[in-house]
């Protein structure tokens, strides 16, 4: 048996309300970030950071513009 058009809209409707959920969860987590100055990879940030390695406190992200990098501390 086929779904109605009804149900399929709903599904979707459904679907697009659990993805803005998580992007704006995703937007939320990005204020807990630090900015602690360049990087080339993770490894680089956990001194800048004030951790030991190995620790999932610090992330080396991409800057405004793609071709810079810098290290993110998450406190």
């Amino acid at each position: 048996m086929m779904p109605s058009k009804s149900h399929l809209v709903a599904l979707l409707l459904i679907i697009s309300l659990i993805v803005n959920v998580q992007s704006i969860r995703i937007m939320d987590d990005s204020e807990d970030c630090k900015y602690k100055g360049p990087c080339h990879k993770r490894e680089d940030c956990f001194q800048r950071c004030g951790l030991k390695a190995p620790s999932h406190g610090a992330l080396c992200v991409p800057s405004g513009n793609n071709l810079e990098r810098v290290c993110c501390c998450l406190y």
